[in-house]
């Protein structure tokens, strides 16, 4: 059992549409604190590679994020 599903299983004072409120809440929560990892992770790995002489030009970096940016804005990176 998930902690969303166990958390909707102990507030059972609730209705069925708080629940599904709060359900959604703490699915969007976890996924959140998914991404979070995952960018944490992604940070460590560009350290130990800066760490190590590995860089990347800067004009390199900010075309990849332009055009992360653009894609995320046409609703391309979802």
């Amino acid at each position: 059992m998930s902690r969303v599903e166990f958390a909707v299983k102990r507030v059972t004072h609730l209705n069925e549409t708080q629940a599904e409120a709060l359900l959604e809440w703490l699915e969007l929560r976890e996924n959140r604190e998914a991404l979070r990892r995952k960018l944490n992770a992604e940070i460590e790995v560009g350290q130990t590679q800066l760490k190590w002489g590995e860089k990347i030009p800067s004009v390199q970096v900010h075309a990849e994020i332009r055009e992360h940016s653009r894609q995320r804005r046409a609703g391309l990176n979802r």
